[in-house]
Protein backbone atom coordinates (compact mmCIF):
# COMPACT_ATOMS: atom_id res chain seq x y z
CA UNK A 1 0.00 0.00 0.00
CA UNK A 2 1.20 3.31 -0.93
CA UNK A 3 2.70 6.18 2.26
CA UNK A 4 -0.20 6.55 4.53
CA UNK A 5 1.58 9.61 6.30
CA UNK A 6 2.63 12.86 4.52
CA UNK A 7 3.87 15.84 5.88
CA UNK A 8 1.57 17.71 8.44
CA UNK A 9 -0.74 14.24 8.30
CA UNK A 10 -0.98 14.07 12.26
CA UNK A 11 -1.07 17.78 13.07
CA UNK A 12 -4.60 18.15 11.04
CA UNK A 13 -6.54 16.51 13.57
CA UNK A 14 -5.40 18.69 16.64
CA UNK A 15 -8.01 19.31 18.98
CA UNK A 16 -10.57 16.71 18.34
CA UNK A 17 -11.56 13.67 20.29
CA UNK A 18 -14.37 11.01 20.21
CA UNK A 19 -17.77 12.31 21.80
CA UNK A 20 -18.90 9.12 23.03
CA UNK A 21 -22.78 9.04 23.68
CA UNK A 22 -23.02 6.87 26.62
CA UNK A 23 -21.06 6.10 29.67
CA UNK A 24 -17.97 3.39 29.53
CA UNK A 25 -16.81 1.96 32.48
CA UNK A 26 -13.29 1.76 31.22
CA UNK A 27 -9.97 0.22 33.35
CA UNK A 28 -7.61 3.26 32.94
CA UNK A 29 -7.41 6.97 33.52
CA UNK A 30 -8.77 9.01 30.38
CA UNK A 31 -10.85 11.56 28.81
CA UNK A 32 -14.13 9.52 29.23
CA UNK A 33 -16.87 9.48 32.04
CA UNK A 34 -17.53 6.76 33.94
CA UNK A 35 -20.14 5.59 36.09
CA UNK A 36 -18.16 4.44 38.58
CA UNK A 37 -17.88 5.80 42.06
CA UNK A 38 -15.01 7.48 43.72
CA UNK A 39 -12.46 10.96 44.05
CA UNK A 40 -12.75 13.01 41.04
CA UNK A 41 -13.54 16.95 40.22
CA UNK A 42 -17.21 16.19 38.65
CA UNK A 43 -20.41 15.44 41.56
CA UNK A 44 -22.66 12.83 40.25
CA UNK A 45 -25.17 11.82 42.45
CA UNK A 46 -26.56 10.77 46.11
CA UNK A 47 -27.31 7.80 47.15
CA UNK A 48 -28.07 6.26 51.06
CA UNK A 49 -25.04 5.62 53.03
CA UNK A 50 -24.29 1.68 53.91
CA UNK A 51 -21.85 0.45 57.21
CA UNK A 52 -18.60 0.73 55.39
CA UNK A 53 -18.57 3.60 53.12
CA UNK A 54 -15.92 6.85 53.45
CA UNK A 55 -17.97 9.18 56.12
CA UNK A 56 -16.08 12.11 54.44
CA UNK A 57 -17.90 11.61 51.43
CA UNK A 58 -20.88 11.55 53.59
CA UNK A 59 -23.11 15.30 52.84
CA UNK A 60 -23.02 16.34 56.36
CA UNK A 61 -25.15 19.38 55.44
CA UNK A 62 -27.93 17.13 54.71
CA UNK A 63 -27.99 15.23 56.97
CA UNK A 64 -28.13 18.21 58.95
CA UNK A 65 -31.35 19.45 56.87
CA UNK A 66 -33.09 15.77 56.50
CA UNK A 67 -31.53 13.41 59.31
CA UNK A 68 -30.44 11.08 57.10
CA UNK A 69 -26.99 9.64 55.74
CA UNK A 70 -26.22 10.02 52.28
CA UNK A 71 -23.29 9.84 50.66
CA UNK A 72 -22.03 11.87 47.47
CA UNK A 73 -20.58 9.60 44.33
CA UNK A 74 -18.72 11.08 41.19
CA UNK A 75 -18.08 10.62 38.07
CA UNK A 76 -14.27 9.38 37.51
CA UNK A 77 -13.04 9.93 34.32
CA UNK A 78 -11.51 6.49 32.15
CA UNK A 79 -10.36 5.51 29.24
CA UNK A 80 -12.98 3.83 26.54
CA UNK A 81 -11.72 1.18 24.51
CA UNK A 82 -11.72 2.11 20.97
CA UNK A 83 -11.94 -0.12 18.21
CA UNK A 84 -11.45 -0.23 14.13
CA UNK A 85 -12.46 -2.91 11.92
CA UNK A 86 -11.19 -2.21 8.67
CA UNK A 87 -12.42 -4.22 5.08
CA UNK A 88 -9.99 -5.23 3.46
CA UNK A 89 -11.31 -7.08 0.66
CA UNK A 90 -10.63 -7.68 -2.71
CA UNK A 91 -13.46 -4.89 -3.74
CA UNK A 92 -11.48 -1.98 -0.99
CA UNK A 93 -8.99 -2.65 -3.92
CA UNK A 94 -10.61 -0.34 -6.53
CA UNK A 95 -10.49 3.26 -6.62
CA UNK A 96 -8.93 6.20 -6.99
CA UNK A 97 -7.16 6.26 -4.43
CA UNK A 98 -7.72 2.67 -3.16
CA UNK A 99 -10.67 2.08 -1.20
CA UNK A 100 -8.42 0.53 1.43
CA UNK A 101 -5.82 3.41 1.05
CA UNK A 102 -8.74 6.06 2.46
CA UNK A 103 -10.26 3.39 4.81
CA UNK A 104 -6.80 3.19 6.10
CA UNK A 105 -5.79 6.91 6.23
CA UNK A 106 -9.47 7.27 8.38
CA UNK A 107 -8.55 4.73 10.77
CA UNK A 108 -5.05 5.90 11.42
CA UNK A 109 -6.43 9.20 11.89
CA UNK A 110 -8.87 8.62 14.07
CA UNK A 111 -6.60 6.21 16.32
CA UNK A 112 -4.70 9.26 16.67
CA UNK A 113 -7.30 11.29 17.77
CA UNK A 114 -8.59 8.31 20.35
CA UNK A 115 -4.66 7.54 21.61
CA UNK A 116 -4.32 11.54 22.29
CA UNK A 117 -7.19 11.20 24.62
CA UNK A 118 -5.38 8.01 26.12
CA UNK A 119 -8.08 5.90 25.18
CA UNK A 120 -6.91 2.19 24.27
CA UNK A 121 -7.30 1.59 20.03
CA UNK A 122 -7.23 -1.62 18.54
CA UNK A 123 -7.58 -2.38 15.13
CA UNK A 124 -8.94 -5.27 12.98
CA UNK A 125 -8.37 -5.45 9.46
CA UNK A 126 -10.95 -8.27 7.89
CA UNK A 127 -12.33 -9.90 4.87
CA UNK A 128 -13.55 -13.75 4.78
CA UNK A 129 -10.12 -15.26 6.34
CA UNK A 130 -8.53 -14.49 9.57
CA UNK A 131 -5.75 -11.83 9.41
CA UNK A 132 -3.10 -9.75 11.49
CA UNK A 133 -4.35 -7.74 14.37
CA UNK A 134 -3.70 -4.99 16.44
CA UNK A 135 -4.90 -5.35 20.08
CA UNK A 136 -6.02 -2.55 21.82
CA UNK A 137 -3.40 -0.68 23.66
CA UNK A 138 -2.67 3.17 24.72
CA UNK A 139 0.19 5.63 24.06
CA UNK A 140 1.76 6.51 20.75
CA UNK A 141 4.12 3.15 20.33
CA UNK A 142 0.15 2.06 19.54
CA UNK A 143 0.17 4.24 17.04
CA UNK A 144 3.47 3.31 15.71
CA UNK A 145 2.43 -0.71 15.85
CA UNK A 146 -1.43 0.33 13.68
CA UNK A 147 0.51 2.16 11.41
CA UNK A 148 3.00 -0.49 10.28
CA UNK A 149 -0.17 -3.17 10.18
CA UNK A 150 -2.13 -0.72 8.09
CA UNK A 151 0.80 0.10 5.60
CA UNK A 152 1.10 -4.29 5.39
CA UNK A 153 -2.05 -4.46 4.06
CA UNK A 154 -2.43 -5.70 0.50
CA UNK A 155 -6.90 -6.12 -0.23
CA UNK A 156 -7.70 -9.54 -0.90
CA UNK A 157 -10.43 -12.21 -0.46
CA UNK A 158 -14.11 -11.69 -0.21
CA UNK A 159 -15.76 -9.17 2.19
CA UNK A 160 -17.47 -10.46 5.21
CA UNK A 161 -19.21 -8.66 7.67
CA UNK A 162 -20.23 -11.68 9.98
CA UNK A 163 -16.52 -12.96 9.46
CA UNK A 164 -15.30 -9.50 10.92
CA UNK A 165 -17.22 -9.48 13.54
CA UNK A 166 -17.32 -12.70 14.87
CA UNK A 167 -13.26 -13.09 14.69
CA UNK A 168 -13.19 -9.30 16.33
CA UNK A 169 -15.66 -10.84 19.46
CA UNK A 170 -13.74 -13.80 19.71
CA UNK A 171 -10.52 -11.91 20.80
CA UNK A 172 -12.20 -8.81 22.71
CA UNK A 173 -13.98 -9.17 25.66
CA UNK A 174 -14.68 -5.86 26.93
CA UNK A 175 -17.29 -3.13 25.13
CA UNK A 176 -16.11 0.09 23.72
CA UNK A 177 -16.89 2.04 20.54
CA UNK A 178 -16.76 -0.26 17.87
CA UNK A 179 -16.08 1.61 14.03
CA UNK A 180 -17.13 0.03 11.13
CA UNK A 181 -15.00 0.87 8.08
CA UNK A 182 -15.99 -1.06 4.68
CA UNK A 183 -17.90 -0.35 1.20
CA UNK A 184 -20.44 -2.75 2.23
CA UNK A 185 -20.19 -4.03 -1.08
CA UNK A 186 -21.46 -7.87 -0.03
CA UNK A 187 -24.82 -10.05 -0.07
CA UNK A 188 -23.97 -10.54 3.73
CA UNK A 189 -27.08 -10.16 6.09
CA UNK A 190 -26.29 -8.34 8.15
CA UNK A 191 -28.84 -8.53 10.63
CA UNK A 192 -26.55 -10.58 12.46
CA UNK A 193 -23.23 -9.07 13.53
CA UNK A 194 -24.91 -6.18 14.01
CA UNK A 195 -27.13 -7.27 16.53
CA UNK A 196 -24.37 -9.37 18.45
CA UNK A 197 -22.48 -5.95 18.80
CA UNK A 198 -25.29 -4.31 20.01
CA UNK A 199 -25.94 -6.96 22.40
CA UNK A 200 -22.76 -7.17 24.01
CA UNK A 201 -23.28 -3.32 24.49
CA UNK A 202 -20.91 -2.01 22.28
CA UNK A 203 -20.89 1.56 20.73
CA UNK A 204 -21.02 1.34 17.27
CA UNK A 205 -20.78 3.48 14.38
CA UNK A 206 -20.66 2.95 10.32
CA UNK A 207 -18.37 4.69 7.75
CA UNK A 208 -19.09 3.52 4.18
CA UNK A 209 -16.23 4.26 1.93
CA UNK A 210 -17.04 4.11 -2.09
CA UNK A 211 -14.82 5.36 -5.30
CA UNK A 212 -17.01 7.50 -7.26
CA UNK A 213 -17.17 4.96 -10.09
CA UNK A 214 -19.44 2.65 -7.20
CA UNK A 215 -22.16 5.61 -6.71
CA UNK A 216 -22.12 7.09 -10.32
CA UNK A 217 -20.22 5.04 -13.26
CA UNK A 218 -19.24 6.75 -15.96
CA UNK A 219 -18.00 3.68 -17.97
CA UNK A 220 -19.62 2.97 -22.08
CA UNK A 221 -19.44 0.61 -24.89
CA UNK A 222 -18.52 -3.15 -24.53
CA UNK A 223 -16.86 -3.91 -21.06
CA UNK A 224 -15.29 -6.65 -19.96
CA UNK A 225 -16.34 -7.13 -16.25
CA UNK A 226 -13.96 -9.44 -13.48
CA UNK A 227 -15.24 -9.73 -10.16
CA UNK A 228 -12.38 -8.54 -8.03
CA UNK A 229 -13.16 -10.98 -5.19
CA UNK A 230 -14.58 -14.40 -7.15
CA UNK A 231 -12.87 -13.79 -10.13
CA UNK A 232 -16.64 -14.00 -12.00
CA UNK A 233 -16.11 -12.25 -15.90
CA UNK A 234 -18.78 -11.17 -18.12
CA UNK A 235 -19.23 -9.11 -21.12
CA UNK A 236 -21.57 -6.26 -21.23
CA UNK A 237 -22.90 -3.65 -23.58
CA UNK A 238 -23.64 -0.84 -21.23
CA UNK A 239 -25.29 2.11 -22.85
CA UNK A 240 -27.40 5.27 -20.90
CA UNK A 241 -30.23 2.12 -20.10
CA UNK A 242 -27.69 -0.04 -18.19
CA UNK A 243 -26.39 2.47 -15.78
CA UNK A 244 -29.60 3.93 -15.42
CA UNK A 245 -30.53 0.27 -14.12
CA UNK A 246 -27.61 -0.14 -12.35
CA UNK A 247 -27.88 3.58 -10.29
CA UNK A 248 -31.84 2.31 -9.55
CA UNK A 249 -30.29 -0.74 -7.88
CA UNK A 250 -27.63 1.12 -6.02
CA UNK A 251 -29.81 3.59 -4.39
CA UNK A 252 -32.43 0.77 -3.52
CA UNK A 253 -28.99 -1.32 -2.07
CA UNK A 254 -28.00 1.94 -0.19
CA UNK A 255 -31.42 2.58 1.27
CA UNK A 256 -31.76 -0.96 2.29
CA UNK A 257 -28.29 -0.80 4.07
CA UNK A 258 -29.12 2.83 5.77
CA UNK A 259 -31.72 0.78 6.89
CA UNK A 260 -30.29 -2.01 8.81
CA UNK A 261 -28.18 0.38 10.53
CA UNK A 262 -30.91 2.62 11.35
CA UNK A 263 -32.96 0.10 12.85
CA UNK A 264 -30.59 -0.59 14.98
CA UNK A 265 -29.37 2.48 16.17
CA UNK A 266 -26.13 2.64 14.36
CA UNK A 267 -25.27 6.11 12.46
CA UNK A 268 -24.05 5.62 8.76
CA UNK A 269 -21.29 7.57 7.14
CA UNK A 270 -20.83 7.81 3.44
CA UNK A 271 -17.12 8.25 2.59
CA UNK A 272 -16.59 9.11 -1.19
CA UNK A 273 -12.75 8.59 -1.62
CA UNK A 274 -12.93 11.64 -3.52
CA UNK A 275 -14.28 13.56 -0.59
CA UNK A 276 -11.10 15.15 1.10
CA UNK A 277 -10.26 13.35 4.47
CA UNK A 278 -10.29 16.44 6.45
CA UNK A 279 -13.80 17.32 5.36
CA UNK A 280 -14.93 13.92 6.29
CA UNK A 281 -13.55 14.36 9.74
CA UNK A 282 -13.96 17.83 10.68
CA UNK A 283 -17.35 18.27 8.97
CA UNK A 284 -19.11 14.90 8.56
CA UNK A 285 -18.32 13.55 12.00
CA UNK A 286 -18.15 16.39 13.95
CA UNK A 287 -21.78 17.13 12.44
CA UNK A 288 -23.15 13.68 13.07
CA UNK A 289 -21.89 14.26 16.97
CA UNK A 290 -19.08 11.23 16.37
CA UNK A 291 -16.13 13.79 17.37
CA UNK A 292 -16.32 16.76 19.21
Amino acid sequence: MQQLIEGGFLERWANLRFASRRRQAGRFTGSHASPRAGMSVEFADYREYVPGDDFRYVDWNLYGRLDRLLVKTFVQEVDVPVYFLLDVSGSMRLGTPQKAHYGAQLVLALSYLALRSLDRVGVFPFSDRPLDSAPPRQGMTQFSAILRLLSGIDPDGRTSISEGVAGFLSHTRETGLVVLVSDFLCDDDLRDPLARLRHRGDEVIAIQVLDREDIDPSIAGQVHFVDVETSDRVNLAVGSSTLDAYRRRFEGFQTSLRNAFLQRGIPLFLAPTDRPLETLIHQDLRAGGILE
